[in-house]
């Protein structure tokens, strides 16, 4: 019985230590088409939060992040579980900061799902967020 019990908890065990891959959402095959960088979504009730890490990025280009954001925002506009969503990219920082946090907030595009709704997504390139957005905040280091 003993050795029984030895079996059953080793096979449990094992079992739980196996590798877990999942298969990406729609909202993470979304994201991943466009984007190569490191990133991470969240969900609570139809507000998604996307945050995105882009280690490579030197003294950032404004203009090249708008045009990712943009066309993750009109890809996830197809997706009928998006309501709210916000979109925050994450670089290093561009000055030496050794005691602060190792990725900084550069750019965070906020639409609420009323605002998300009523946008023209399939015009998404002539689009301006900064104008558009519920939210719209920038680093300061963030080049145009």
């Amino acid at each position: 019985m003993k050795k029984l019990l030895v079996f059953f908890a080793t096979v449990f065990i094992l079992a739980g230590c196996g590798d877990v891959s999942h298969e990406p959402t729609a909202i993470e095959s979304t994201i991943g088409s466009i984007i190569k960088d490191e990133y991470k979504v969240y969900e609570d009730k139809g507000i998604f939060l996307v945050k995105i890490y882009d280690k490579d990025i030197n003294e950032g280009s404004k203009n090249a992040l708008l045009k990712k954001t943009k066309e993750m925002l009109a890809g996830l506009s197809k997706l009928d579980q998006v309501k709210t969503v916000e979109i925050k990219w994450y670089s290093p920082p561009f000055t030496d900061q050794s005691d602060k946090e190792p990725f900084e907030e550069i750019l965070a595009v906020r639409f609420e799902a009323d605002t998300f709704a009523k946008v023209n997504w399939g015009n998404y390139k002539k689009l301006d967020l900064e104008s558009i957005a519920n939210k719209y905040k920038q680093n300061d280091t963030l080049k145009d």
